[in-house]
């Protein structure tokens, strides 16, 4: 059986364009009626959001138009599907080509998102991305989210996460016993934090350019073969690098 390599979505593959071509507008335009910054309406949602976090509702902590009722604000519209030009604006470097590469390579290929499914669908239909895809995995749709195990269940057994949050996405990826590809720089987080995680989380791999994960997947399928986990041989961590190949990142 092919094994997965999933995906987070925003910041990992494009740059949030729930935020940037929905929500922030919407805020925007709801603080220009209220006579505030959209900052300020949307740092309601937010401590909204960790309140509900913070009380175990982890999915109820990202519905959004739910938390505009609870506000009192008016209705937040699901978003409309954009042009391909709009989102396709947002696409991060390296990440097309290496999904191309991918979609050739003896693995499935899936998102697994904390954004719920109707705020996703619509900038994945608008790029086409979804031939690619053999499953989206959203709060909504199985009742969990990152970086609960079970949020996995329907992408096992799993190779390796790319995501951008070291408390979600590699956390989430070493509990289910797969490879957790850190992308970008990391950031410090302090919001929706797993009360029951580690206290310091290193990801497996920490890769900075996604042109580069191709290569990285079919070194660790080649590995996989004479080990009993795909982690196996990650620990202890010291830089990886693969033949003929610069450095890959710190693992």
């Amino acid at each position: 059986m092919k094994p997965w390599v999933t995906f987070d979505l925003d910041n990992t593959l494009l740059r949030n364009p729930y935020w940037r071509l929905h929500f922030r507008p919407w805020l925007e335009e709801q603080a220009a009626r209220q006579g505030t910054d959209y900052r300020a309406l949307w740092n309601a949602f937010r401590l909204e959001g960790e309140r509900r976090w913070r009380q175990g509702q982890w999915v109820e902590s990202f519905d959004w138009p739910d938390i505009a009722r609870e506000l009192g604000l008016e209705p937040l519209p699901d978003p409309v599907r954009p042009s391909a030009h709009e989102v396709r604006a947002l696409i991060l470097p390296g990440a097309e080509s290496a999904l191309r590469r991918l979609h050739a390579a003896d693995v499935r290929l899936g998102v697994v998102t904390n954004g719920f499914l109707r705020f996703q669908k619509p900038y994945l239909d608008a790029l086409g991305w979804e031939y690619g895809f053999k499953v989206v995995v959203t709060p909504d749709l199985v009742g969990a989210a990152k970086p609960a195990a079970r949020v996995m269940a329907h992408v096992s057994p799993g190779l390796a996460h790319i995501g951008d949050r070291l408390s979600h996405d590699i956390l989430v990826a070493q509990r289910t016993d797969r490879v957790g590809i850190l992308i970008g720089e990391g950031r410090l987080e302090t919001d929706r934090i797993d009360p029951l995680g580690p206290a310091r989380i290193i990801p497996d791999i920490h890769l900075h350019h996604l042109g580069d994960l191709p290569n990285i997947v079919t070194w660790l399928l080649n590995r996989d073969q004479q080990a009993s986990s795909p982690r196996d041989g990650l620990r202890p961590r010291s830089p990886v690098s693969l033949p003929h190949q610069r450095p890959i990142g710190d693992v």
